[in-house]
């Protein structure tokens, strides 16, 4: 009898030892999410964001330290609905920090643009509509869809430095001030150095003594010379490993990607042409480019001589919400890819869950995996009672694994 209790509690011991162990393997590891494009349609961005609210209530589940966003929160003026969902599923008792780039659909503003979007909306039956009612899709008739055009032309036109105050009104007054002080404290934290009219920030994470540093650009400001030198200051001070998030995809085969990376006069082209040699050189270490924009999920990357992922790896995750896009109508060979290959464009409402951690010889591991749900857009969009119904824990596909490693 005196030996099985000695084996019970021997037993025990392992168990306990074993449970301690692996918990503490899990905190020292740094888990985060990543996603955007939560915007809603020109015709219903009076209705709350349910995709995004059943999206978001999926990461909380999941309990990540902090989220990354990549940018178009809202479209237009939805400001109270994107804010609803973030203070609904991210600030509470166990508040989980979110860090926005700026989008180009948050930067839609001036008179010009708000006429085109009165005569859209009134084109296509929903000026004047009682609230809840909205148009259906025969509304959108050629006159919608070239008013959508010279809307989207009369935002390029806009001059950066107003873009520049735009983006500052809408980190500050749309976003932050908005929110609870005591949950923005972080975002207070990151911005303390920040110049009047700066949009793009910097924080550092650490695991293990390893320290990763996250920066953050807006991309609707390719031109900017005090973000261009901001930038280069900060990878010249921080000799670790980086990730860079911002909105604008470097790489993309998705819709956007045939009509902005083969325009040299769009925004994305521009911030491509300065940027992407930068995130390229390996002496900037930096290890991970993460973008949305693209309403889908798709990824980038190069192979050494023994088919190993080589960094940077560039991600596209803008499936947060709004409404999902495909392949690009050109030959994908007329996109300049810099020798990079891609994974399969996936359309999917999805986030990329990221565990950050180092192995026995202190190198850096990101284990990366997209989680959400495909769908078949030849069919026709889910609806919002859809994805509400089906986007929830129990129900999310594994749309793509993989892991990154960064030497020392």
């Amino acid at each position: 009898m005196r030996k099985q209790i000695k084996t019970f509690l021997f037993a025990i011991n392992i168990v306990v030892v074993f449970f301690v162990f692996s918990h503490r393997l899990y905190a020292r590891a740094l888990h985060f999410i990543v996603y955007g494009d939560t915007r809603q349609d020109i015709l219903t961005m009076e209705e709350p964001q349910r995709k995004h609210n059943a999206i978001a209530k999926v990461i909380r589940e999941m309990n990540p330290e902090f989220i990354l966003f990549t940018g178009d929160m809202i479209y237009y003026k939805e400001y109270n609905s994107f804010l609803k969902v973030i203070s609904d599923n991210y600030v509470g008792d166990k508040a989980i920090p979110l860090y926005p780039s700026i989008g180009n659909h948050e930067l839609i503003f001036g008179k010009e643009a708000d006429a085109i979007i009165k005569e859209i909306l009134k084109k296509a039956g929903v000026e004047n509509k009682p609230k809840g009612q909205t148009a259906s899709c025969s509304g959108f008739s050629k006159d919608v869809e070239s008013l959508k055009r010279r809307l989207k032309q009369t935002v390029e036109s806009i001059p950066e430095e107003k873009v520049k105050t735009r983006s500052w009104e809408v980190l500050h007054e749309r976003f932050k001030d908005k929110l609870d002080p005591a949950y923005t404290a972080y975002l207070n934290e990151v911005l303390s150095g920040a110049s009047e009219g700066q949009t793009w920030y910097s924080f550092v994470k650490e695991i293990n003594g390893l320290k990763i540093k996250f920066i953050v650009l807006n991309s609707s400001l390719p031109g900017d010379r005090e973000q261009y030198e901001w930038f280069s200051d900060e990878l010249k001070q921080f000799s670790g490993p980086k990730i860079v998030f911002e909105h604008y995809p470097v790489y993309s085969i998705g819709y956007h990607g045939c009509k902005d990376l083969l325009n040299e006069e769009s925004k994305a082209s521009r911030f491509r042409d300065r940027y992407a040699k930068i995130f390229n050189n390996a002496a900037n270490n930096i290890v991970l480019v993460i973008s949305g924009h693209e309403h889908n999920y798709q990824r980038f990357y190069k192979t050494n001589k023994n088919g190993g992922m080589q960094i940077p790896v560039y991600v596209v995750s803008g499936g947060g919400g709004a409404e999902l896009k495909g392949m690009a109508d050109c030959d994908v060979s007329e996109i300049p890819l810099d020798g990079f290959h891609y994974l399969g464009l996936i359309t999917a409402y999805n986030f990329v869950d990221i565990v950050a951690d180092t192995d026995d010889k202190k190198d850096l591991i990101l284990k990366c995996k997209a989680i959400g749900l495909r769908y078949d857009i030849t069919g026709g969009l889910p609806s919002d009672d859809t994805v509400e119904k089906e986007f929830v824990k129990d129900n999310m596909e594994l749309i793509d694994n993989f892991t990154v490693t960064r030497s020392k």
